[in-house]
């Protein structure tokens, strides 16, 4: 389990930091796609990832970017380029866009999309959202977390007190032992074992403890 939560962690992390990245950097832009003009390629409730206007080869036809139109992001597929101006069209659309677009007005060029998030991002913006997808994950993984880190400590002092108790075990077995030990062969040495026993009336031998004269 211990490897598990730290694997999620990272993974989280990374993923966290990616979006970070790409949602800080200038160059780059993170949209929510909210209308159907360009499906199937991308759908509503995607997450679209937009890169410069010159990467993979630039502007080119069939190349999807977005533009602005006033206060709208618009993002369709560059159908053909005249010039300084290009001819948009939306893929899920029959006609091109009926106002064509000055290259000036591109602002970033789509790279890739992630399914579904932008329906995720809407609802993190809620109360219960928020709720049920940030807090309550990062209070669960901080628990498996914290109950990882308490059972190791646990786990270590219980072996310490174990390596303790055996230090102190044979410790006293020393002090107590060694001079019992020493007093009783001292005792004994004014002793001396016999073996005797009686069988039909004849002596016969028999372990005896005796002291010596």
């Amino acid at each position: 389990m211990k490897i598990l939560v730290w694997t999620v962690s990272i993974i989280l992390g990374l993923i966290v930091a990616a979006l970070a990245f790409v949602y800080l950097s200038p160059d780059y832009d993170v949209y929510f796609v909210r209308s159907e003009s360009m499906k199937p390629a991308i759908n509503i409730g995607d997450m679209m990832i937009a890169g410069p206007t010159d990467a993979g080869g630039g502007i080119a036809p069939g190349v999807i970017v977005t533009y602005e139109l006033g206060n709208n992001l618009i993002t369709p597929r560059v159908l053909y380029i005249d010039g300084a101006t290009l001819i948009p069209k939306g893929d899920a659309n029959v006609d091109p866009d009926p106002q064509p677009v000055q290259v000036s007005q591109v602002r970033s060029r789509y790279l890739f999309k992630i399914p579904y998030v932008g329906y995720l991002a809407g609802f993190m913006q809620t109360r219960l959202g928020w709720l049920l997808i940030i807090i309550l994950p990062a209070i669960v993984l901080a628990g498996f977390m914290v109950k990882g880190i308490i059972k190791e400590k646990t786990k270590n002092e219980h072996r310490v007190n174990n390596v303790v108790k055996t230090d102190m075990s044979v410790n006293t077995t020393v002090k107590i032992n060694s001079p019992l030990k020493a007093k009783l062969s001292e005792a004994l040495q004014d002793y001396s074992f016999s073996e005797k026993r009686v069988v039909d009336g004849k002596v016969k031998h028999k372990n005896h403890l005796t002291r010596k004269t």
